[in-house]
């Protein structure tokens, strides 16, 4: 088979159509890529319009729950207004009856007033009852502390007279508690002696002296000085007894004038009665709250005790040491000024 020949006019064709096919592959290349990319826009744009009607959609549908909620709040208030009004026709016949007890309000009212007025009529006496009272207290007080000098029993009637006013809350109640109140400070305030214990104590050593062996009288038995012995058998007896023999044969003591004189009895028994005269006078001081006179009165018993007492006693040494004692505590009272509840108490009762 034989080649065909080329000649430059069949290489220009040639050249020719292979450009041409160049351009035509081209162009379809290019028609190609416009159409993928209008498609691609197509697909974007429907892919835009599904997303909008999806949220269309979902605005929608919250749309219509909101109008279902509405509906069912409509609904239950729709309820409640039938319910009201069902209540209000039943309570239509009450209307009347409504109607006949609206002057009711001001009759209790007037009611009110009338029993206010009745009870203050009734608690008048009452509270003039507690004012003459407290006033009473009050005074029997001021009287216990001027004549008794009992600070602590005064206090106790300033307090009885206090409760007997708490009931009343009027102003001049009111003004003479806190005078009450004052004055009780006052009385707590005060140091008081207990002249109960002093008292007591002094009794005591009245009694006592009834027992207290007396310098001069004359003994029934007589015992030896010095500590009693236990009796002993055999030869110990019969040495205590020489020993004490021996002892009693020269004895040498410092006696006073009231010793050594024997005193009758009816002597010793005036001596005593005036001993207990002087604790007797010292216990009335006491009472009285005279200083002077309690001092005097006990420093006159302590020496009457040691001229008149036997002072190797252990029970006249015990009434001794109490007189001591009971003459280093004061018996006077430094009395407060508690006149202002008297003053305004025995002013006229509200």
């Amino acid at each position: 088979m034989s080649e065909p020949t080329t000649t430059p006019q069949n290489d220009a064709v040639a050249d020719e159509r292979g450009i041409e096919r160049r351009r035509s592959d081209q162009r379809r290349v290019e028609r190609a890529i416009r159409q993928g990319a209008l498609a691609l826009l197509c697909a974007v744009l429907a892919l835009a319009c599904a997303g909008l009607a999806g949220w269309r959609a979902y605005e929608l549908g919250r749309a219509l729950d909101d109008v279902r909620g509405l509906a069912r709040l409509a609904n239950r208030d729709r309820d409640q207004i039938e319910e009201a009004l069902a209540r209000l026709q039943a309570t239509q016949g009450s209307i009347d009856t409504l109607a006949r007890l609206e002057p009711l309000p001001a009759r209790i009212d007037a009611l009110e007033a009338r029993s206010a007025r009745l009870e203050a009529r009734l608690a008048a006496p009452e509270r003039a009852a507690a004012h003459a009272d407290a006033a009473n207290l009050v005074e029997l007080a001021n009287h216990r502390l001027m004549l008794e000098h009992d600070v602590a029993g005064a206090a106790e009637l300033f307090a009885a007279a206090d409760a007997r006013l708490a009931s009343r809350t009027d102003a001049a109640a009111l003004r003479i508690r806190a005078q009450l109140a004052h004055d009780l400070a006052a009385l707590r305030a005060t140091p008081a002696p207990n002249l109960r214990d002093i008292s007591a104590r002094l009794a005591a050593a009245e009694t006592a002296v009834r027992d207290l062996p007396m310098l001069g009288a004359i003994q029934a038995q007589y015992l030896p000085p010095g500590p009693a012995r236990e009796a002993a058998g055999g030869a110990a007896r019969a040495w205590h007894k020489f020993t004490t023999s021996l002892q009693d044969l020269v004895s040498v003591r410092r006696v006073s004038d009231a010793s050594v004189r024997l005193v009758s009895l009816e002597e010793i028994s005036v001596r005593r009665q005036h001993l207990q005269t002087l604790l007797f006078a010292a216990r009335l001081a006491a009472l009285q709250a005279n200083q002077a006179d309690y001092a005097a009165s006990l420093a006159a018993a302590h020496d009457w005790l040691t001229r008149f007492c036997d002072p190797k006693d252990a029970r006249t040494r015990a009434v001794d040491a109490d007189l001591t004692a009971l003459a280093a505590n004061p018996v006077n009272v430094t009395r407060p000024d508690v006149s202002g509840s008297l003053r305004l108490l025995r002013g006229p009762a509200p």
